[in-house]
């Protein structure tokens, strides 16, 4: 459990930075501009990674990996779109808490048991989640509903993500995740051949040059990140359980505040550290498999 543990933290560290760069980078250009740059350096990301990691290709690991890229395409751009209008503190906690419970729930279904506290734990999850999008002094920014829909796409978008990473067989390694970027990129290139900021029908978008390839360094970061983070939680869910890995990546929104409250400045109101401590003790709880 200990090796579970340690890739399941690692992997929300790691995805936290890669949100917060992504989404940070939205605010400059296009999202659709930063998903691609993001799916096409996390390609090339991958396949560096591939020989260090034990693979072996199969119709099953081509099919789920495919399935994969269409729902992490969809997860990321969503997920960059509504980090892009923000507040990044209230957002990212809750694209966390949908994401994880969507896995969670998948494996509920499927007959696999939390023990007698896994019910709880799932309580205080989504109660925390609510604490969370909570700010009843009013000083920090309010999401605005287009956010809140946006965020709740991603987080069903991310844990369909999750889901269709568990059907991957065992022994498959990275090469899911290698063709989950390949298809990404292909989906999103399509995507930003169409909705392209001065393309027919589009607005166009007038931004500093300087900012715009700053902009563009941390959207080949963030999927640089973003690959690592994938085949971190592939590793993780073919040796352990896919509810355990996704509670435990359920806690990348603390990467991701941190960066908020160091590079913007985004302050967060006590209810929702609130929402943070119950989170993160709920998502230890789910990681025990509720047998604390």
């Amino acid at each position: 459990m200990a090796t579970i543990v340690a890739l399941g933290l690692a992997a929300a560290v790691v995805y936290g930075t890669s949100d917060f760069l992504g989404g940070f980078a939205s605010r400059a250009l296009a999202s659709v501009e930063v998903t691609f740059l993001a799916f096409f350096a996390g390609t090339l990301m991958c396949g560096a990674l591939l020989p260090l990691v034990a693979t072996r290709w199969s119709l099953a690991a081509l099919g789920y990996g495919a399935i994969a890229g269409v729902a992490a395409a969809a997860s990321i751009w969503l997920l960059y779109s509504a980090l892009a209008l923000g507040p990044a503190s209230i957002l990212a906690p809750m694209i966390a808490v949908i994401a994880a419970l969507v896995p969670v729930g998948y494996g509920l279904s499927r007959g696999e048991r939390l023990g007698s506290l896994g019910g709880g734990a799932i309580a205080v999850v989504l109660i925390s989640g609510g604490l969370l999008a909570c700010d009843p002094g009013g000083r920090g920014a309010r999401p605005s509903a287009r956010a809140l829909l946006t965020g709740l796409a991603a987080g069903l978008a991310t844990g369909a993500y999750l889901v269709s990473l568990a059907f991957t067989p065992a022994d498959s390694g990275a090469a899911p995740v290698l063709v989950e970027f390949a298809v990404g990129t292909a989906l999103v290139g399509l995507a930003f051949v169409a909705f392209r900021p001065g393309a027919p029908g589009q607005a166009q978008v007038n931004r500093p040059v300087l900012i715009g390839r700053t902009a563009m360094r941390l959207a080949v970061v963030s999927g640089v990140t973003q690959a690592l983070a994938d085949v971190l939680a592939i590793v993780g869910i073919h040796r352990g359980d896919l509810a355990v890995m996704a509670a435990l990546m359920a806690l990348y929104p603390l990467g991701t505040l941190a960066c908020a409250w160091v590079v913007t400045r985004e302050r967060v109101s006590p209810v929702q550290g609130i929402g943070i401590v119950l989170a993160v003790a709920a998502s230890a709880v789910l990681a025990a498999g509720g047998r604390l």
